[in-house]
């Protein structure tokens, strides 16, 4: 039996690589490093990050898609052997290490080819020695990322009980402001959410005390802002950030009005999400897409109310869906130009007077008074509210 201390576990790492007869890594079902043995003098780049970086680096993971690896190793109970050479990397033995016939993590050894009769039992062994190991090694880290996660929400949730959580966490005093994190489609695994937040508060030296925790199908991070511009470059910038839309909320004084930077970086998602990430990004913070937010907004209040919230904008959509022709395209062109005429004419490839008559005939058909500051205005937002497609 071997203990989980930082001793006990590397004379579990030692008593692993002298059965097997190579150098190994232990990882648990998160690709995170739980120790090695000694003898790495040889191996190669992807085992010298992984033990630097206490994890398998993001660069390396398509490797586990080679041959389906990652899926032989969820559903095996026997040795494996993934021959990486062609990736300009060592081969390896990889054994999966299972308790009640769940996946817990998996032993790496670093072998010259396929592992031999002999080798494939040590490994067999091996595993059946780390098990409760990493069963005890899970376990803590179950209960430690459940007390976070409750602290988290708290904090989340603002007011005297978010000042109880950034106590306990703890959370240095300051500036502060919540990054959400969502995937834009359902990932079975939830890997890459969670490697974005682990990577999110230690990026570029970005802030010491960022605290993060997946909820509600989203990852949220509350970080010490520093600097708020930086923040956002380094959310847009986060590396293993893709399939991901990610949303920074205001900056608030203390934990208390956490709640406010949440909603924002909720809002935020949502609207990206509603853009699909096209016109808006993937990410953005709350200071640049406010406006757009706020028509959102704007448009789903009118829809619980039963309105359309694009007015007359919608009559003459329709005018035009039914009839094929392009008076709305080119009353918004014509806006868009600064009013010019001419300029628009020739951005629509048409004459001059033929906008001219599609603009009296949009006034006509849909009441569109572009003489009126307070109608062209209103047009305008409804335009706006079109072009950001949002329903």
């Amino acid at each position: 039996m071997y203990d989980d201390s930082p001793d006990g576990l590397a004379a579990l790492a030692d008593s692993i690589a002298g059965l097997v007869g190579a150098p190994v890594t232990i990882e648990d079902d998160a690709s995170e490093l739980i120790t090695y043995s000694p003898g790495q003098e040889y191996s190669d780049d992807a085992r010298v990050a992984t033990i630097l970086s206490r994890r398998v680096p993001d660069r390396y993971r398509p490797l586990l898609r080679h041959e389906r690896l990652d899926v032989r190793l969820a559903g095996s109970s026997a040795p494996l052997y993934a021959d990486f050479r062609a990736s300009g990397l060592l081969p390896r033995a990889v054994m999966p290490i299972r308790v009640d016939d769940l996946s817990v993590g998996s032993i790496w050894a670093i072998v010259p080819t396929a592992p031999s009769r002999e080798q494939r039992a040590a490994l067999e062994e091996s595993a059946a020695l780390a098990a409760p190991v990493l069963a005890r090694q899970i376990a803590r880290r179950r209960g430690e990322e459940a007390r976070r996660t409750e602290a988290v929400r708290a904090l989340l949730g603002g007011g005297p009980q978010a000042a109880e959580a950034a106590a306990e966490l703890p959370l240095p005093p300051g500036p502060l402001a919540v990054v959400a994190l969502r995937p834009t489609a359902p990932a079975p695994s939830g890997e890459p959410l969670r490697r974005a937040l682990a990577g999110l508060g230690g990026l570029a030296g970005l802030a010491d005390g960022a605290v993060h925790a997946e909820a509600d199908g989203a990852g949220y991070a509350v970080l010490p802002v520093r600097d708020e511009q930086r923040l956002a470059r380094v959310v847009r910038e986060l590396p293993g950030r893709a399939g991901l839309l990610a949303g920074v909320g205001r900056t608030v004084p203390g934990p208390d009005l956490l709640d406010r930077s949440r909603s924002d970086a909720d809002l935020v998602v949502r609207l990206l999400t509603r853009l699909g990430g096209g016109a808006g990004g993937t990410a953005a913070h709350i200071r640049d897409v406010h406006l757009d937010a706020l028509l959102m907004q704007t448009v789903d209040l009118a829809d619980e109310a039963g309105h359309d919230p694009l007015g007359a904008i919608a009559d003459l959509e329709a005018y035009d869906r039914e009839r094929g022709t392009d008076l709305l395209d080119s009353l918004a062109r014509y806006l868009a130009s600064g009013e010019d005429a001419r300029l628009a004419a020739r951005q629509l490839h048409i004459h001059p007077n033929t906008l001219r008559y599609r603009l009296r005939r949009a006034h006509e058909i849909a009441g569109l008074d572009l003489a009126d500051p307070a109608a062209k205005f209103e047009i305008q937002l409804r335009l706006r509210l079109r072009s950001l497609r949002l329903p």
